[in-house]
């Protein structure tokens, strides 16, 4: 009965709040091993307590906020984004914008304050992982109850790990290589032309497609050379991109945005990120062609706040467009301007959708949205916006200098011109790489990273939303076509190849919990179905299968395909469907023999 009535209080909240409800944290058997979170807080215009607006349930100050504040003004209604993992108890927003952290922290339930610490998050923390028997002794050490401790222990992971400022500079894991015969599109500029410099990249051909050949062209011969050129969204779905130009373009509106989506959530993935970092003025080229074709005059580049190193690069880059009279008040010779702004949030694989992006730019929790009406023809604030991933845009001025026969000529005719792939797993020399999408994968593995370090048995293609792929099918192209044939997705290009030391189903098991604890929530067969499916996998891998276990894995994984709202839902099953079908033997080993063959899975 009281289940009944949680359930029923949040379906009730939902519609009268048009706010995501959650399962009460109380009913969860499973805890990540580190809270952090995204949390949104708004100024009451009663009072300089700041309200967190996360969730439907909670009204009151959140034990779990850090010190660490975006500060825009402290007007009523401000929104502030922060890390919702570590650090000292946020009491109070003062005049002046100043963050100061207390000794305590209130509970509507508890009513006094920890003697021990300044916030539950921060006692957390202190273990290397949280298990429900350290945080119930941690919840009734400071006084809290132990719902609110898993509230803060499981919500607000699923909002994405990371925090806006956190200082973590990473070197990107290899320097990027063309395959032999692929024009260096992408990687041309890697370690040849100093990123932090616009000279050097005006030097080497950089902006000559704004202040020449695209000037001689109206915007509807602009959207026309990309539409004759074939060019396809590189951040994973593999649409026309010049469809998302025509619908912008054909709206009558003043304000109009071209958001480049460098929000990387695949682990495996990081090319965006190496595009930002060694040649940030392509990408700023690249959105500024998209504004003038589409009449735009506004961008954002949505990127994780984890890539220090690159969001440091772009603004830089910005910086030095704009003093140049390339970004501003107007192009030089032309009456067109164009702006950029920088904007960097925790990663989060769901920030990668578009309606998402879109939610999260206007301080609403980052979920999918029902199409039509698309993004291009409503988008932020209902103004039309293009987002595109960072490759496709830094492909952009390449076709517009160059032409679109040109990039018809590379690659193959479904998926003309190259593409980024990460390799890692079972290769000699793992890193970035580009090559024409008519490339296979053992093409690309044995002519630039070395070849395979042993008998290589599987590879993951499209990271966690992939697919798999077996050994008789590494000579097929890998472009969006192809794959879908196979039954996978190209998605972000990341490519794990397994060794005869990796078991398939363990990797199966892994995708699925990362695609479980990065679901957003909205949908019952992604928030819910991958949850179970977890389990379901889990038990195969250590020998504790049910009767009947591998059809309801099969069944339940075409059942999330066919109806989970978004794309990241749906693909979050065909790394199992793929495997189910090309590996089935290993699932029936480990079911009914109870044995891996890889020594991975203890049974």
């Amino acid at each position: 009965m009281i289940g009944l009535f949680k359930g029923l209080h949040a379906t009730i909240s939902h519609i009268l709040t048009r706010k995501v409800t959650v399962q009460y944290p109380e009913q969860r058997r499973q805890l990540p091993e580190r809270s952090r979170g995204l949390i949104r807080l708004r100024l009451r215009p009663d009072s300089y307590d700041p309200r967190c607006i996360s969730c439907t349930f909670c009204e009151q100050i959140c034990p779990a906020t850090a010190i660490k504040v975006i500060h825009g003004d402290e007007h009523p209604g401000k929104v502030w984004t922060l890390d919702g993992g570590a650090g000292p108890m946020l009491d109070h927003l003062r005049e002046g914008a100043a963050a100061v952290g207390g000794n305590g922290w209130r509970d509507t339930d508890a009513g006094k304050a920890s003697p021990h610490r300044g916030c539950l998050a921060e006692s957390l923390l202190e273990s290397d992982a949280i298990t429900p028997l350290s945080l119930a002794k941690t919840a009734r050490r400071d006084g809290v109850l132990l719902s609110r401790a898993y509230s803060i222990a499981t919500f607000y992971e699923q909002l994405g790990p990371g925090a806006p400022e956190r200082e973590a500079v990473e070197p990107t894991p290899a320097t990027g290589i063309t395959v032999d015969g692929c024009p260096p599109i992408l990687l041309g500029n890697h370690g040849r032309v100093d990123p932090e410099s616009i000279d050097a990249y005006s030097q080497n051909g950089g902006y000559k497609g704004i202040t020449g050949p695209l000037l001689e062209m109206t915007p509807d011969e602009a959207v026309g050379v990309i539409a004759d050129s074939g060019l396809r969204g590189r951040g994973g779905s593999g649409k026309p991109t010049a469809r998302k130009w025509q619908q912008a373009a054909a709206v009558d509106s003043r304000i109009k945005y071209i958001v480049c989506n460098a929000d990387e959530g695949d682990r495996d993935s990081f090319k965006d990120r190496s595009l930002l970092e060694n040649n940030p003025h392509a990408v700023i080229e690249g959105m500024m062609v998209a504004g003038y074709a589409t009449g735009a005059t506004h961008g954002i580049i949505y990127m994780d706040a984890d890539f220090a190193l690159a969001r440091e690069r772009v603004l830089r880059a910005v910086e030095q467009a704009r003093d140049r009279g390339i970004l501003g008040d107007g192009l030089q010779g032309t009456g067109y301007a164009f702006s950029i702004e920088v904007v960097g949030v925790p990663r989060a694989f769901i920030g990668g959708e578009e309606t998402a992006l879109i939610a999260t730019l206007e301080n609403r929790r980052p979920m999918p949205e029902v199409r039509p009406p698309f993004p291009s023809v409503s988008g932020i604030r209902n103004k039309p916006t293009v987002v595109e991933n960072a490759e496709t845009l830094a492909t952009v001025p390449w076709i517009i200098n160059n032409g679109a026969e040109a990039f018809r000529e590379i690659g193959s005719p479904g998926s003309p011109g190259t593409k980024l792939y990460t390799l890692s797993g079972q290769v000699e020399r793992p890193g970035l790489y580009e090559a024409t999408m008519d490339t296979s994968l053992k093409k690309l593995v044995e002519g630039s990273a070395g070849g395979f370090s042993g008998e290589a048995r599987a590879a993951l293609v499209g990271g966690i939303g992939g697919g798999f792929l077996s050994p008789g099918l590494f000579d097929i192209p890998l472009d969006f076509d192809a794959m879908a044939e196979a039954g996978g997705d190209l998605s972000s290009g990341a490519i794990r190849v397994l060794g005869r030391d990796d078991c398939v189903v363990e990797t199966v098991r892994r995708c699925l919990q990362a695609s479980s604890r990065e679901s957003c929530g909205k949908c019952t067969p992604c928030r819910v179905g991958t949850r179970r499916l977890e389990e379901v996998v889990g038990r195969i891998c250590n020998g504790e299968t049910w009767p009947g276990d591998l059809e309801l894995a099969a069944d339940l994984g075409r059942d999330i395909a066919d109806s989970a709202f978004c794309d990241l839902g749906r693909g979050s099953v065909r790394p199992l469907l793929t495997a189910l079908n090309f590996f089935h033997d290993e699932f029936v080993q480990h079911a009914e023999d109870k044995r891996c063959s890889s020594g991975r899975c203890s049974f």
